[in-house]
């Protein structure tokens, strides 16, 4: 399905947000850089990025965000998973921005829902640190979620830092594009047709459409999706945990876009995972795994 942007109705409920300047939780400290109080609607927009020794990035593309979001109301959360010195950099910044210092390292989508866990917003970014947003992104993607309620996960089109278009809508994984790709043989058996379609899905670059998957570096989520089908599943460490989402919200009846329309661009911090033996490759095919477990081996967006 592709779509047209419509005018949209939006909804918000009025009540009072206090931020900390420190929190204890369970899952770590949360810090901000002063304590305020504001009395909005459900924000637009709560942005989510995790940093795990990527302090550079967050120092580089955080200020990004948060321009970003002048034209939407909004704030930027970012996890410090390795408290590699990212909080203190953050601390007294802007208003829009706070910290959660997590005790111990913590997976993606543990991460992903101590924020969800806040319910500070009607849509949840998640933005990985080494992403560069364009003009737009953020207000782009809050206006197609409102002008099409029924899309549970979009994602923009990504770009790499040469231009050249990034993958970040696929098809489904399967057994085979997995076991392909875990052993790096895609370059000799591209041609086959679950392969071609999970590397080089047919998508316009013009028009949203509807995909069965956007990839995790870039997407915005509904909250109401979220109330309705549940959070990310935590038993994945890293990697597939997107993929298995939106195989969910597509399972309860929503849908997931990609929008070509805004974009971003994605360093794509991935390069141990080339090699067939390194953690990074075996947490991809442990977690592969386990989605073929809970789902079957072959994924589809209706319910068995």
């Amino acid at each position: 399905m592709s779509y047209s942007l419509e005018s949209g109705r939006r909804s918000s409920r009025t009540g009072a947000i206090r931020t900390a300047r420190r929190e204890d939780t369970p899952s770590g400290r949360v810090r901000s850089l002063k304590t305020v109080k504001s009395v909005v609607a459900s924000i637009d927009i709560q942005i989510v990025t995790i940093s795990h020794f990527h302090r550079p990035f967050i120092e580089r593309n955080v200020p990004l965000f948060l321009d970003g979001i002048r034209k939407v109301s909004g704030n930027v959360l970012v996890i410090d998973n390795a408290n590699d010195g990212t909080a203190a950099w953050a601390d007294g910044r802007d208003p829009r921005l706070s910290v959660i210092c997590n005790e111990a390292p913590r997976g993606f989508a543990a991460n992903t829902n101590q924020a969800i866990a806040r319910r500070q917003s009607r849509y949840v970014a998640l933005v990985n640190p080494d992403v560069v947003p364009e003009p737009g992104l953020f207000r782009g993607l809050v206006e197609f979620m409102d002008q099409n309620p029924g899309v549970a996960v979009a994602g923009p089109l990504l770009r790499n830092p040469d231009g050249s278009i990034q993958v970040s809508a696929r098809a489904f994984s399967t057994p085979l594009v997995v076991l392909i790709r875990g052993l790096r043989l895609d370059r000799f058996l591209g041609w086959t047709p679950a392969v071609r379609d999970y590397l080089r899905p047919p998508l316009s670059r013009d028009r949203a459409c509807d995909v069965d998957w956007v990839t995790g570096a870039v997407m915005i989520v509904r909250r109401a999706a979220i109330d309705a089908v549940g959070p990310m599943d935590e038993r994945y460490f890293l990697y597939s945990e997107d993929q298995d989402w939106c195989c969910r919200f597509w399972r309860a009846g929503w849908r997931v876009a990609y929008v070509p329309t805004v974009s971003a661009t994605h360093v794509h911090l991935r390069d141990g995972i080339r090699k067939p033996s390194s953690a990074a490759a075996r947490h991809q095919f442990v977690s592969a795994i386990r989605m073929f477990h809970k789902f079957g081996w072959r994924l589809s967006r209706a319910a068995p």
